[in-house]
């Protein structure tokens, strides 16, 4: 019997602990989210920049629009990518949906404390898995994110900001398998007819930054 009572406690005490984080992790999503909810709508210019071994690709310009609550629009020429929600900031779109989220640490990214979120999405037909997010919970903006997909591997985003308050972020670095990158036909062709590389000897990672600036913000 007493066995059974020291289980019963510590059963107890773990399902206490466990819905307490999950409550920690559910404020820090809605004031995250709350913090973007401020904006109506922006634009701004980006230059995005493709790193990868084999292939040289040219710096790319490219207007970015948003509409709140999650609407993303991108005008670029002559560039395909996957995985494009790496773009979008599509933790937005996560914290839109149902979802069950937890939070399982903390870590300093560069100087900043942030708190870990895994979360969840409900839905059966979500593309997303799992999404883990570090957050500033200072600033309530997210500093990064690493996302599980159905249909695109997984990818980490890293969000970099400069000297100022607002949620949007100054640059963003996408890291993802070369799996999940699709390259211009034309190029590829070009590599595997000259021999430049052989498939196997291919790298196996890419990055691709992005450099916002001129924001246009209109607030709600």
């Amino acid at each position: 019997m007493r066995n059974l009572k020291i289980v019963l406690f510590a059963l107890a005490g773990f399902l206490i602990n466990f819905s307490l984080r999950a409550q920690d992790a559910d404020l820090l999503l809605k004031a995250l989210a709350g913090n973007m909810d401020k904006i109506s709508r922006f634009e701004a210019d980006a230059v995005i920049k493709v790193d990868v071994d084999f292939i040289s690709i040219k710096d790319r310009k490219m207007k970015v629009k948003f509409v709140s609550p999650d609407k993303f629009t991108f005008d670029v020429e002559g560039l395909a990518l996957l995985p494009k929600k790496g773009l979008q900031m599509d933790y937005l779109q996560i914290l839109k949906t149902k979802f069950t989220a937890i939070e399982v640490g903390e870590e300093v990214i560069k100087i900043n404390k942030t708190r870990i979120i895994k979360v969840i999405p409900e839905a059966e037909d979500s593309d997303v898995i799992l999404a883990q997010l570090w957050i500033d919970p200072e600033l309530s903006r997210i500093m990064r994110m690493k996302t599980y997909t159905r249909k695109s591997g997984s990818y980490v985003i890293d969000f970099e900001y400069n000297d100022n308050l607002r949620p949007l972020p100054d640059i963003t670095t996408v890291s993802f398998e070369i799996s999940n990158m699709t390259f211009p036909t034309k190029a590829m062709n070009e590599i595997m007819t000259k021999g430049l590389q052989m498939p196997d000897s291919l790298p196996k990672k890419a990055t691709v930054t992005v450099l916002y600036s001129n924001y246009k913000i209109v607030n709600k």
